[in-house]
């Protein structure tokens, strides 16, 4: 029994000690525990914060990369500009193909030269644009370093073109196709050709005017012969014939006179209207099938009257003639910038393709009655005005165009 008590006596001493013992281990595992949170947390908060600081900087990073790339993009766009508005500004025609030959892009000059609208040409083949000889030349992919050749860019309309082909490279060297350069040299040639025609009229008149004044002298016996024989009642159609004959041979020699004579224009200001109104007042007198038109303002214009007026008039009978049947003759004039034009367009039947290079030159023509020199004095009488004159003939009709300086000098 007494051990019992001391048993529990004992008992009793040592629960305070356990209850103690186990509270400090309760606590030391808690305190344990909070310290193990708190460093956790601490972690935790180190790696979040660390990953605030990756993502800002990624992002500054991704800021960076979109400018650069806005800046890249911009001098892409600063680079592909400038080298269209060069493009696009250069004189000369240029048009891209890709290895299909089918056209990728034309410039402004290219447009102008061909006379077609960029809308009708970019993504079309090289076929249903240009005509012989450009498109045998595409259609060879050869590259071609200079040509020079006529083209017509629309009917009756020729040009002289001086023409490039290569090939088209990508950065890589890759062939993406081909790019075709040309250059109008239409005035460049029609100015070299009236420097030639000139020199070859100056020669050729001289000579004109030596046979001229050889056969004056002979058809002047025969003319007197001829006018005996009628006064004597030998009035037999033989005399009537060779009357003809000497008028004509008259009539022409007239024009060798005027071809080959040296000219010095007499330069005054004449009112232009006034001296088209009077051609086809004229012409409306001596052809009644025609029907003339005219259009034009009142234009002050220093040059020499005659030999603008005898111009006119031997376009306007070359018009006539074009017309036997009759037909509509519009004549303008009007001024651009420091020049004037005067445009005189027929109804007729057009000049042939094979004889345009040589209606301006002398003694050639198709009609049995001609002398061959009518538009020739057109040419002489425009160059010595310091004028240009030129022509488009289709089957529809002819068109000549006549620039002048409005004031010679």
């Amino acid at each position: 029994m007494n051990n019992l008590l001391d048993i529990n006596s004992a008992i009793l001493m040592l629960l305070p000690l356990v209850i103690v013992f186990s509270l400090f281990v309760i606590f030391r595992y808690i305190k344990k525990r909070s310290q193990e949170e708190k460093e956790r947390q601490t972690e935790i908060s180190f790696m979040a914060q660390t990953f605030q600081q990756l993502l800002s900087q990624l992002k500054d990073k991704e800021r960076e990369l979109e400018r650069l790339k806005r800046t890249a993009e911009e001098r892409a766009d600063f680079v592909e500009s400038y080298s269209n508005n060069i493009i696009q500004s250069v004189p000369s025609g240029v048009v891209s193909l890709d290895n299909n030959l089918v056209v990728t892009k034309i410039n402004t000059a290219a447009s102008r030269i061909l006379e077609v609208k960029p809308d009708e040409m970019v993504g079309k083949s090289y076929s249903e644009i240009f005509f012989h000889p450009i498109s045998e030349i595409i259609s060879k992919r050869e590259p071609l370093n200079r040509a020079e050749f006529a083209y017509e860019v629309s009917r009756g309309r020729r040009k002289y073109l001086g023409l490039t082909l290569s090939p088209l490279f990508d950065q890589r060297d890759n062939q993406i196709g081909y790019v075709l350069v040309f250059t109008d040299l239409t005035e460049l040639k029609t100015l070299e050709n009236q420097m030639r025609l000139r020199q070859w009229l100056s020669s050729l008149g001289e000579v004109s005017l030596g046979i001229a004044h050889e056969l004056r002298n002979p058809m002047a016996v025969i003319s007197g012969y001829a006018k005996m024989l009628g006064k004597k009642g030998y009035d037999f159609p033989e005399v009537r014939a060779i009357m003809d004959e000497i008028n004509l041979m008259n009539r022409i020699i007239e024009d060798f006179h005027s071809f080959s004579r040296t000219v010095n224009p007499n330069l005054q200001k004449i009112n232009l209207k006034e001296l088209l109104e009077k051609a086809v007042e004229h012409l409306l007198h001596e052809e009644g099938k025609v029907k003339p038109s005219l259009k034009t303002g009142e234009i002050w214009i220093t040059t020499d009257e005659v030999l603008l007026k005898q111009a006119i008039n031997n376009l306007l009978q070359n018009s006539v003639e074009a017309m036997p049947e009759g037909g509509t003759l519009e004549i303008e004039a009007s001024k651009v910038g420091g020049e004037v034009e005067i445009v005189i367009k027929d109804s007729g039947s057009g000049i042939p393709d094979a004889i345009k290079d040589k209606v301006f030159l002398p003694f050639y023509t198709t009609k049995e009655s001609g002398s061959g020199l009518g538009l020739a004095i057109v040419h002489k009488n425009i160059s010595l005005l310091n004028g240009k004159v030129a022509f488009e003939s289709t089957d529809e009709g002819t068109t000549f165009r006549i620039l002048l300086p409005q004031d010679y000098s």
